[in-house]
């Protein structure tokens, strides 16, 4: 654990359902805080107990019974003892000087809560595109996706606790808790996420699938019935 910015300790939660998880870069991205840290890695796959150890005593290890990426971030929140809290997804990487950029949010009292800008790990004028589309979805509604690593206090996430009791859809679901008891602050500084999804199952048919998830959730589908279409 890290010292630095004196009053915070930051929870950051990181679920884990595959092998190939971008575990040794996100363990980069996070540790080089200069505010204390935890590092919480949820193991949301029973074939991965065993295989993930915790390096360091600022690093913890727990399993979720329920396998979505909702059930892994509520599992984690539990262990959670940081009075901020960061929601990671395992594809993607936080910037330099990441806990200062939210404390500063923060502790201004812009917001008690907010997520970073978005980038990919590949350069593509759709891929721009794809952020550009949503910058202006976060502009015109507020809300905003888990891929740019949502933050806000704890006692704010705990009251958020129940809507992001789901396999999926946890983030348009934490959005719209978050933004019922605020605004949503958007950092300048950028995650750096995983455009593997685009490269392997082809860039408009991965985006085509999110937003008809997202799409079908807002008309009323469950999130488990968009787990299923999502990940069959």
């Amino acid at each position: 654990m890290s010292t630095g910015e004196p009053g915070h300790l930051i929870s950051v939660i990181v679920p884990v359902h595959r092998k190939d998880a971008k575990l040794p870069a996100i363990r980069k991205s996070v540790i080089p805080s200069s505010t204390p840290t935890e590092l919480i890695i949820v193991m949301n796959n029973k074939e991965l107990e065993g295989s993930i150890r915790p390096e360091g005593a600022s690093e913890r290890i727990v399993t979720s019974d329920r396998i979505g990426r909702g059930y892994a971030f509520v599992r984690g929140a539990m262990e959670a003892r940081g009075d901020i809290v960061l929601l990671l997804h395992s594809d993607t990487l936080l910037p330099e000087k990441w806990d200062r950029a939210i404390t500063r949010a923060l502790d201004s009292g812009r917001a008690s809560c907010g997520a970073f800008s978005l980038s990919f790990d590949m350069s593509s004028l759709y891929l721009r595109a794809l952020i550009l589309l949503s910058d202006a979805f976060y502009y015109l509604t507020g809300e905003v996706w888990g891929d740019r690593a949502i933050f806000m206090r704890r006692e704010i996430l705990r009251q958020c606790l129940d809507a992001m009791n789901v396999p999926l859809l946890e983030d348009v679901r934490v959005s719209e808790c978050l933004r019922e008891r605020g605004r949503i602050l958007l950092l300048k500084e950028k995650v750096v996420t995983s455009a593997e999804g685009f490269r392997t199952k082809g860039m408009l048919r991965h985006a085509w699938k999110a937003l008809r998830c997202r799409v079908l959730y807002a008309l009323g589908a469950s999130p488990q019935s968009m787990y299923d279409y999502y990940y069959r």
